[in-house]
């Protein structure tokens, strides 16, 4: 008979009172044969279960095979993985998972760790246990008291890394339970200067640690200030308040002119800190867009400079100018200031064109208040583009 075979025999026999306990000797045989971490599972599964004895007999099967080097990791394996998933009653967890692998002193979990047998089956050494423990931290798993205090406390090295990975993400932030454990354990620290170091770094007050020559650190600084805990995420904005003067700030100035995140905490850090571009033309755009305008008319009384940073982003091949452009004709509308696409148009009118009918086309999406047609009225600017 195949193992497939077994496997489904048994699944069968656990299932019915009268053969349950049978079924779970025989699975407990299997622990022990090559490949037979199928056995776990259907251990794992019979333990978390409501038939008894079967499930009581099963969970002794568990705690002897984590004595057995031939089957501690594929019991540890299994036990984890049937815990990774949304379950809303958790029993698994709570039956057998975590008093299986934390209940004992030292948990049966780090003495697999710290000591796993030569030759752990497939699929089941060190390695991918940490990858299983840590989808029972993932953004959908249920808060784990027991788990979470393990967690907040070890020094075990793979595991510690494993939570450090969680706070590396240059996409992500750390999820809540990786974030609360993260701070909490204080072997956790941030390791070297680089980029990724940064949210880990600031939460555990290791700022010397950050790099402001780097422009991306300032980046990292603003994903963290959207963390979700507020005490951290003050920490964040603290830090972007006090950047040192040269490339930090620029990038942080450049963020908020630039829009290139609609990111409140970039405007409210460069704002009440009071940074300002080095470079004149910047320095126009960062204080026109963020509407400083006492600042903005004692340098640019004329909007001249302004205009000319405007001529030089709607003429540009590169997309992200052009996001720019509307930035700054949004502003001048909503503020009642010189247009400076008004003036643009002013001085370069379109050619005239008559249709056979008499009528003059749209050319470009202009607005019927500065060229042809478009689609501008008393509710403000809809659409189009600047470039015929």
């Amino acid at each position: 008979m195949s193992a497939v075979d077994r496997m489904r025999r048994w699944e069968r026999w656990v299932s019915k009172r009268s053969l349950a306990s049978f079924a779970v000797s025989r699975l407990t045989a299997e622990l022990y044969r090559d490949k037979s971490v199928w056995a776990a599972s259907i251990l794992v599964r019979t333990a978390a279960g409501s038939l008894q004895p079967a499930a009581g007999q099963a969970f002794q099967a568990l705690v002897e095979g984590c004595e057995d080097p031939r089957a501690v990791g594929g019991v540890i394996y299994e036990s984890l993985l049937h815990c990774g998933g949304r379950d809303e009653s958790d029993t698994t967890w709570t039956r057998v998972t975590g008093p299986l692998l934390l209940g004992d002193s030292p948990p049966r979990l780090i003495r697999f760790l710290d000591h796993p047998p030569a030759d752990n089956p497939r699929g089941s050494e060190p390695a991918d246990v940490i990858k299983q423990l840590m989808m029972c931290v993932s953004f959908n798993s249920p808060r784990r008291p027991d788990l979470e205090r393990f967690l907040s406390s070890t020094d075990q090295p793979l595991i510690v890394e494993a939570l450090r990975a969680g706070w590396s993400d240059n996409t992500f932030l750390p999820n809540h339970i990786v974030t609360d454990v993260g701070v909490a354990n204080p072997h956790l620290q941030p390791a070297g200067t680089d980029r990724s170091a940064v949210l880990l770094a600031v939460v555990k007050d290791r700022l010397d640690l950050l790099d402001f020559t780097d422009p991306y650190t300032v980046d990292s600084l603003l994903r963290g200030a959207q963390m979700k805990r507020p005490d951290l995420a003050d920490k964040f904005l603290r830090v972007l308040k006090a950047l040192p003067p040269g490339t930090a700030q620029e990038r942080l100035c450049k963020i908020v002119t630039r829009r290139l995140v609609p990111d409140d905490a970039a405007t409210v850090a460069a704002l009440e800190a009071g940074y300002l571009p080095e470079g004149l033309q910047d320095r126009v755009l960062f204080l026109f867009l963020t509407q400083q305008w006492s600042q903005y008319d004692a340098i640019d009384p004329t909007g001249d400079l302004l205009y000319t940073a405007y001529l030089q982003t709607h003429r540009s091949a590169d997309l992200r100018d052009h996001t720019l452009t509307w930035a700054i004709i949004e502003t001048a509308r909503q503020n009642g200031r010189p247009d400076p696409a008004a003036r643009y148009l002013e001085e370069n009118p379109l050619p005239e064109h008559t249709r056979s009918d008499g009528t003059r086309p749209s050319v470009g999406g202009y607005s019927s208040d500065y060229g042809f047609g478009g689609d501008h009225g008393s509710g403000g600017w809809t659409g189009g583009s600047f470039h015929t």
